[in-house]
């Protein structure tokens, strides 16, 4: 057997020896593997991956170190297993080698296939003892390499989208894509897959060809592909119209280029769209998508209407999946149902309408299924805009607020009212006016009418507010159709001016009427109406119900003109009058205000007259004698204040001069009867009767009654006396 040719036989009998025993010293022999990239040192037995490429040769290095002290040799040289691993140069052994020499064993591997391969290269090998020494050498061990060679293969394939299936795509092959959709999009999936067993490289894609078929979902190349593994992108085709669209794709990878045919077969409705003036009409417009849709000229404020065709003349039956329109006063008419279907060569009508709001271009967005549209008409007519300006310009809408600078009552604010034509024909202004039944708001300025205003001119005029009452003002300004609301406010009123009464004040004598007026300490802008209000403050059982106003009740009205001072009651007069009563109490007038259009002017705490009506002693009033056929009665009326009675004092003077004196205790009788409910409407009052019984006859009584001249009555309360009272 040749050098370099040793084959399984000797490896057999190299693993017999090994199995043996490892000579002595071996571990002094280090192996290095190493190629044009790398270059590792392993262990004996270790197995080395060597990665080549299919059809190509890599030269791989094994060198063997001697790292002893003394002398190395190197025996037999034996390489096994697969065919894809040869020696390429002449073998270094048998050869001896001294401490820092290496043998290099130089191997071809050349892969056959993708799979992994397996050889091993076998060296025998044992370690001399020193020349001159009488040590015999060792017995020889075994150094063993183990390849494992690998190589990448690069594979491909595609899956369409319409059902997933992968099919082998070979270098030349062809990808179809059938039965597209017009504008859609189809999808084909490529996969480039590693069936070998080393990492590939995948370098390169490109699409070449109809710009209706690109490439999309590409990753960043190149890149590695391990493995078993596998990379993938998509030739993505969207046709615009029903054709055959090719391209050629190319795949680099591993340093090879590989070529395929991508051809697109477009299938579907095509639709054929025309605008008509009428349902059935024969002639019309025709439009495409992302056309325009011209509906002509449309007036302001109408509406017109237009009919619309969609015929399908492509070669597959085709669905309407829906129609909208967008857009300021634009609708459809008698649209289709979601999801229509529609066969080859028919066809579906649906009307589009539009209210005309804008002068000038009026446009909108039509969709018919997946294709979209503008929709346009030229408006003509006059178009008014309002506003008023108040330092700032606010534009305004019909029926909308106008809303006017505060003024005081009497005083004067204003805006400036515009009204513009932004629309393309002249407008005529027949009516403007301020409407309403109230005087606070006023036009200045207007032209006479009918007012023409053509495109782009103006009209301004003022609103001026005077209020007349304080708080808000409304009114309604007409110009031509269109009204608005104005709205203005009175500025706050100012606070009430201090005041007084006029008149008594303090203590008032009872059963007095006393007049008392009001007066404003300055003059207020706005009218005044107002109320004296009575409350009464008895100091005793009930107060008296004869305190009260001369024109009736506790409460009485008065009003102060804009600009004057005093309170005016009724009849003109500036002071009212008032019955003080005839019991002790006080007497409290308080007043409110209230200016026009119902704004309570009242103070806070508003200043008050207060009248007080003393405890003093009886007043008596009347004093008579009533002679009955066995008495004379002494009847005596009178008031007083504390409501009480003490003591009663009868004189009775006769013509003679002789005076006789009685004397009543009454206080019993007084306190039951200003105890009682009946008494509280007399007030103090009081009417008592002195009885004197006569004895003797008639003849005797009369005598007495001649001989009488007068009768002299004093009344008692704890205040004191009253005057005595003398009645013939």
């Amino acid at each position: 057997m040749k050098e370099g040719t040793l084959r399984t036989g000797a490896l057999w009998a190299l693993l017999v020896l090994a199995a043996g025993g490892v000579a002595r010293g071996q571990g002094s022999f280090l192996i290095t593997v190493r190629d044009a990239e790398t270059a590792r040192q392993v262990p004996n037995g270790a197995t080395v991956e060597v990665a080549g490429r299919l059809g190509e040769a890599k030269d791989v290095f094994v060198e063997i170190l001697y790292a002893g002290t003394s002398r190395g040799e190197l025996g037999v040289t034996s390489l096994t297993g697969s065919a894809d691993f040869q020696f390429a140069a002449a073998l270094p052994t048998p050869t001896v080698l001294t401490p820092g020499q290496r043998a290099i064993f130089q191997l071809r591997f050349q892969p056959s296939t993708s799979a992994r391969t397996l050889a091993q290269l076998g060296v025998t090998a044992r370690e001399l003892p020193p020349e001159g020494s009488n040590q015999q050498p060792g017995s020889f061990g075994l150094l063993l390499v183990g390849l494992s060679g690998t190589a990448p293969e690069l594979k491909y394939a595609y899956a369409l989208g319409t059902d997933g299936n992968v099919q082998a795509l070979a270098d030349g092959g062809v990808i179809r894509i059938t039965k597209a959709p017009v504008n859609a999009a189809s999808v084909a999936t490529v996969i480039v897959y590693n069936a070998g067993t080393a990492p590939a490289k995948f370098e390169a894609a490109s699409l070449e060809g109809a710009a209706e078929l690109d490439l999309i979902q590409v990753p960043l190349l190149p890149l590695t592909v391990a493995a078993g593994q596998s990379v993938q992108f998509r030739i993505r085709y969207q046709p615009k119209e029903l054709a055959v669209h090719e391209a050629t794709l190319r795949m680099t990878g591993e340093g090879r280029t590989v070529t395929a045919k991508v051809e697109g077969v477009a299938q579907g409705p095509k639709w054929v769209y025309t605008l008509l003036p009428e349902p059935g009409a024969d002639s019309g417009v025709a439009f495409v998508p992302d056309g325009v849709v011209d509906l002509g000229e449309v007036e302001l404020g109408r509406r017109k209407r237009a009919w619309i065709r969609v015929k399908n003349e492509g070669n597959d039956e085709g669905v309407i999946a829906g129609v909208a329109i967008s857009g300021d006063g634009y609708g459809l008419v008698d649209p289709p149902l979601v999801q229509t279907p529609v066969k080859v060569g028919a066809e579906i009508w649906f009307g589009v309408s539009l209210l005309a709001v804008q002068p000038g271009r009026q446009t909108g967005r039509l969709r018919i299924g997946a294709d979209t549209f503008v929709v346009s008409a030229s408006v003509v007519g006059a178009l008014l805009e309002y506003s008023y300006k108040a330092g700032a310009t606010t534009l305004v809408q019909t029926g909308g607020q106008v809303m006017l600078p505060a003024a005081a009552v009497g005083q004067t604010t204003a805006v400036v009212f515009s009204v513009e034509n932004k629309g393309n024909r002249t407008a005529v202004i027949q009516t403007l006016a301020v409407s309403g039944a109230g005087k606070a708001f006023q036009l200045a300025g207007v032209p006479p009418l009918p007012i023409q205003l053509a495109p782009d001119d103006r009209l301004e005029f003022q609103i001026r507010f005077t209020p007349v009452l304080a708080g808000a003002s409304t009114d309604v300004l007409v110009v031509g159709d269109a009204i608005f609301n104005l709205n203005g406010m009175a500025a706050a009123l100012p606070e009430l001016p201090g005041y007084r009464f006029e008149g008594p004040s303090g203590t008032v004598a009872p059963m007095t009427q006393p007049a008392v007026g009001l007066t404003l300490q300055a003059a207020y802008p706005v009218a005044l109406r107002g109320t004296l209000t009575m409350t009464v403050d008895s100091s005793s059982f009930g107060a008296d119900p004869a305190v009260q106003f001369s024109t009736g009740g506790r409460v009485v009205s008065f009003t102060i003109p804009a600009g004057q001072t005093q309170a005016v009651f009724a009849n003109g007069s500036t002071r009212v009058r008032l019955q003080t009563g005839t019991a002790a109490g006080r007497i409290v007038l308080t007043p409110a205000f209230v200016a026009d259009g119902g704004i309570d002017r009242t103070p806070a705490s508003p200043a008050l007259l207060e009248l007080t009506v003393p405890e003093q002693a009886p007043v008596v009033l009347a004093a008579r004698m009533e002679a009955s056929v066995t008495a004379v009665n002494v009847l005596v009326t009178g008031y007083t204040t504390t409501r009480t009675l003490t003591r009663l004092e009868v004189t009775v003077k006769r013509r003679s001069g002789k005076a006789e004196t009685f004397t009543f205790d009454v206080s019993a009788a007084a306190a039951l009867w200003f105890g009682s409910a009946n008494s509280l409407s007399y007030g103090g009052l009081f009417s008592a009767t002195a009885p004197f019984a006569v004895a003797g006859s008639t003849s005797d009584r009369n005598k007495l009654l001649e001989e009488l001249e007068s009768v002299t009555v004093k009344v008692s309360n704890e205040r004191g006396t009253s005057e005595a009272f003398t009645s013939p």
